[in-house]
């Protein structure tokens, strides 16, 4: 049985007309772990990510990515450039800020309980909501192995970048609080890595990071009740 879309979604982008729908009418992403004949949009299918690495794949549709290749990734990861997931269709991830709850709804918390012991994550998440979240579109990126973390996605230059909160293009007020709120949790991670290798490294990169990523937001032009803002730059 294929249940309707839910009223209120944004248009469904041509290349996800074909995904199956969940019993809540939200489109089910290719990336999506199916546990008991159901979809956990919770969990990542761990055959999917080598699979859409190979082949090119779009995370969303499952579809092959063209010349650019754009990324949802959150504000922290803006300033890291590194994010757990492959890339994705720049109109896929468009409607998926716009429809997906936790990224439309900046006070929703991720739901833990009846997890399957064999769940799958890549990376080592942040578990907040920041509240914000960018689409970072860019014509190269780099795959690696981290210890601990499995496989990740280094980010290249952005040539062009969309921020969006509550659903909505963000305000600059918006991203600004959420990269705020986000810092500490980078800051204590480099302190604990200079610690351990006896430099400060690690700390003197992400305040380069963090500037680098401050001197890009105030090159582009932000409305002030929100607007599509984006900066082409290489």
């Amino acid at each position: 049985m294929r249940h309707e879309l839910r009223e209120g979604l944004p248009p469904l982008p041509a290349r996800m007309l074909s995904l199956a729908v969940d019993e809540r009418g939200y489109p089910v992403p290719y990336f999506v772990a199916w546990v008991d004949g159901k979809p956990d949009h919770r969990i990542m299918d761990a055959q999917k990510l080598p699979a859409a690495v190979k082949r090119g794949l779009c995370w969303m549709c499952g579809q092959q990515v063209g010349k650019f290749k754009s990324f949802c990734i959150g504000p922290m990861c803006s300033i890291t450039r590194t994010i757990s997931e492959p890339p994705s269709h720049l109109e896929c991830l468009r409607f998926a800020v716009r429809a997906c709850p936790w990224m439309t709804r900046p006070h929703a918390k991720r739901r833990d309980i009846g997890l399957p012991s064999e769940a799958v994550f890549e990376g080592h998440g942040i578990k907040r909501n920041p509240g914000a979240v960018c689409i970072w579109t860019t014509l190269h990126y780099k795959v690696f192995k981290s210890s601990g973390a499995g496989m990740l996605f280094e980010l290249g230059n952005a040539e062009h970048t969309e921020w969006y909160a509550n659903g909505k293009p963000a305000t600059r007020a918006e991203v600004d609080t959420s990269i705020n709120t986000g810092l500490p949790i980078l800051f204590e991670s480099a302190q604990r890595e200079d610690e351990i290798k006896g430099n400060d490294l690690a700390m003197t990169e992400l305040k380069r990071r963090i500037a680098s990523e401050k001197a890009w937001l105030d090159r582009q032009v932000w409305p002030e009740e929100g607007g599509a803002n984006e900066h082409t730059n290489a």
